[in-house]
């Protein structure tokens, strides 16, 4: 009997700890750092809305299609613009395009001594529309992830609405906590070696593999770092 309760016991504790995605814990065992708190502070008192032009002068030269809807959003929509990047203005484009293929986490969320591994994660729950698949690091069998519909995007956005500035500092420090601002060079995923992501576990084909890692833009941004070498057709045929 005591056998039988200590086996339950067991598997009830490790469907806890499974059952809350890993970045979730991270943001709940974060602490608060003082000189941290400042910089995040002044932040907030600095920030200012971001206002998009929908009135453009003249009509795109290209044809653009629609941004794929999907039914999960990530939960740093909740802050966060679909397309995130816009500090750099070489990369940006490129970092924006993979946005839409890979989630925000597999480039900003590696914890210390943790072990993930990355699948791809279809962002529609309805089977009858477009799939929608985003790389996504998962841990064990669980997505690392949560989505904008999770209780904790609900609580943010009642923070920011209501809150002091301090404790709207106080917010933004444990939802980045446990991220990294900056995420990998390109040059770390489109190689022959080390590669970050485990294309094969991806079902990669040989040919996408080698596109992939013979990719010209990749190569581009790995030879050239000073902001005034730009991206040439010329470039690309290197």
């Amino acid at each position: 009997m005591k056998v039988l309760v200590c086996v339950i016991g067991m598997f009830f504790s490790v469907f806890v700890v499974q059952a809350e995605p890993l970045y979730l814990e991270q943001v709940k065992s974060s602490g608060v750092d003082e000189k941290k708190l400042q910089e995040a502070h002044k932040q907030i008192k600095e920030h200012s809305e971001i206002v998009l032009k929908e009135d453009l002068f003249v009509s795109p030269f290209h044809k653009q299609g629609e941004s794929k809807v999907t039914d999960k959003n990530s939960f740093c929509s909740t802050c966060h613009q679909q397309r995130p990047h816009r500090s750099d203005e070489r990369r940006r484009s490129f970092l924006n395009m993979h946005s839409r293929y890979i989630s925000c986490e597999t480039c900003h969320f590696s914890p210390k001594d943790v072990q993930l591994e990355y699948r791809w994660l279809n962002f529609n729950e309805n089977s009858n529309k477009i799939s929608a698949k985003r790389i996504t690091p998962f841990y064990g069998e669980e997505s690392v992830i949560i989505f904008s519909d999770h209780e904790l995007a609900t609580q943010a956005k009642e923070t920011w609405k209501n809150k002091s500035s301090v404790e709207k500092a106080k917010l933004k420090l444990r939802l980045h906590a446990p991220l990294s601002k900056e995420g990998p060079e390109c040059i770390d995923c489109h190689n022959s070696k080390d590669q970050l992501l485990d294309l094969k576990l991806l079902d990669f084909t040989k040919k996408e593999t080698a596109k992939l890692q013979q990719h010209a833009i990749p190569r581009f941004f790995s030879r050239f770092k000073k902001e005034e070498q730009r991206l040439r057709m010329s470039d690309l045929l290197q």
